[in-house]
């Protein structure tokens, strides 16, 4: 699963939650300054070609997207059953334990642009827990 793809979920998440009807304003707005703003994720799912649904990260993820008015976001998403490490200090984690961690969130942040024509989000990712 690569970020790009993550993203895109967490963007078209965020994107159709600024576009739906209830946003009286919204037509007043460009694309970006609908986005603009702290984000609540409810479900962080993907859809393989087949049609199938899966939950990236289980029922009920916690996750957040923050897009900010000159050009940059932040977004973190993990499991609502995320393991609790046995120790307070994360550097002495089992590997067990990691992997879990490691599995079960990501966080990465950059630069976004929005092309208001095409209402397309385009991400410049700078940074992430997953460096691939």
């Amino acid at each position: 699963m690569s970020c790009r793809y993550i993203l895109g979920l967490a963007s078209l998440t965020a994107l159709g939650l600024a576009l739906l009807p209830g946003f009286a304003v919204s037509q007043q707005k460009t694309l970006k300054d609908q986005l603009v703003g702290t984000w609540t994720q409810i479900s962080i799912d993907a859809t393989s070609p087949d049609g199938a649904k899966r939950q990236l990260f289980g029922p009920n993820p916690k996750g957040i997207v923050i897009y900010t008015g000159d050009g940059h976001f932040a977004l973190v998403q993990t499991r609502a059953d995320l393991t609790k490490l046995a120790t307070s200090n994360r550097a002495t984690a089992t590997p067990e334990e990691a992997k879990a961690v490691v599995a079960g969130s990501i966080a990465y942040f950059g630069r976004y642009w929005v092309d208001e024509a095409s209402k397309v989000v385009t991400v410049d990712i700078q940074g992430s827990t997953f460096a691939n």
